[in-house]
């Protein structure tokens, strides 16, 4: 407004135009002080959002899907333990502890060999190999090279192959592999599936 304008005003026109400054004043002062208190708003990063979108949870809420999700596995998990442990364990208890040790010792035709009679029967040796007899030790070592079981030889069944002494040592325990000595004839060497399989065959002459 201008001076020649104020002039002209009466004195309710100049008290009304106050009135109105004073108004526009109180206004622009309260306008300017709710700008200065709202806070500026940060730019964000553009990855900023999908980073938010992907974050992983730092905790599950208990009672949600996902914790019993959680539940249901580490509880098939634990079972699943449990039972391989529990068939180890019949396995273990299932598994003989010993072995049956048997086969037969042979002395062959043209050693010496004597039999009771024409026929093929009960036989007898001589010519060196008369150690070889019913009754002779035969002696089991495991693999440690500590004698694990001692047992005898049977009585001699003659034949066209030879004279043939049968034995079985009982209660032997069970090793990676086994020797075999019949009297002091030396040791033969046997594996723990030769031993299972049961028959083994020595053999002199």
């Amino acid at each position: 407004m201008n001076v020649q304008q104020w002039q002209s005003m009466s004195e309710r026109e100049r008290l009304e135009w106050a009135r109105f400054q004073e108004w526009q004043h109180a206004q622009s002062r309260i306008t300017r002080s709710r700008v200065a208190q709202s806070p500026v708003p940060q730019q964000r990063a553009p990855w900023a959002a999908t980073a938010a979108a992907v974050r992983t949870p730092h905790h599950v809420q208990l009672g949600s899907r996902t914790a019993r999700r959680l539940l249901t596995a580490a509880s098939s998990g634990i079972v699943l333990i449990l039972a391989m442990t529990v068939i180890a364990a019949i396995a273990d208890l299932a598994a003989p502890s010993t072995r049956t040790v048997s086969g037969v010792m042979t002395v062959v035709s043209g050693s010496g060999s004597l039999y009771s009679g024409s026929s093929y029967g009960v036989c007898t040796l001589s010519g060196g190999y008369d150690d070889i007899t019913a009754g002779t030790t035969v002696t089991v070592r495991g693999s440690s090279g500590t004698i694990a079981g001692v047992g005898a030889l049977g009585n001699g069944a003659g034949s066209s192959y030879g004279c043939a002494f049968s034995f079985t040592v009982d209660d032997v325990p069970v090793s990676d592999f086994y020797t075999v000595e019949v009297g002091h004839r030396g040791e033969v060497t046997f594996t723990d599936a030769a031993v299972r399989d049961g028959d083994l065959r020595l053999s002199l002459g």
